[in-house]
């Protein structure tokens, strides 16, 4: 995982947001993540959206687009769940929702256990993936959201 302003060498601590999506454990950074909502309004469907947009939302006094994090990953195991949640991201100020199936916690991790994604991922969408580390006998693969939105409207990001 690429760090910036990180000497050659230099550790650094990180907060990984920990969450599944399609039965796979996914991590951000948490600096990323503006807020956690629960999943419970039916977004507005948004017409002639991109296929991984679900539709807007307006939990206070700003519309939030949905993207369907598993959809977006390619994931085939789309599994519906009590404890979806919504993480909404302020990347370049814009609000964006990922919808995903539960949120599991925060990890404090050092740089230095990332590993280099392997060949064996969830996912058929492998530039998404920035590198891995293992909780619990768990595999954890992080993400790099803008990526992911860049994938859908490859403009929004370069505004």
């Amino acid at each position: 995982m690429k760090q910036e302003n990180v000497k050659e060498g230099e550790i650094k601590e990180l907060e990984i947001l920990e969450f599944k999506a399609g039965g796979n454990s996914y991590g951000v950074n948490i600096n990323e993540i503006k807020e956690i909502l629960p999943y419970r309004q039916k977004p507005t469907p948004i017409p002639n959206a991109h296929p991984y947009i679900e539709g807007m939302v307006m939990p206070r006094d700003f519309i939030i687009p949905i993207i369907n994090l598993g959809k977006s990953l390619q994931l085939s195991n789309q599994s519906r769940s009590n404890e979806e949640m919504l993480m909404v991201t302020g990347i370049n100020d814009l609000n964006i929702g990922f919808h995903v199936d539960k949120v599991q916690g925060i990890h404090r991790i050092f740089s230095n256990e990332i590993k280099e994604p392997g060949k064996n991922l969830s996912t058929k969408v492998k530039d998404v993936v920035t590198g891995t580390f293992e909780r619990k006998n768990t595999v954890i693969e992080l993400l790099d959201l803008r990526k992911l939105i860049t994938i859908i409207n490859p403009d929004v990001l370069n505004q």
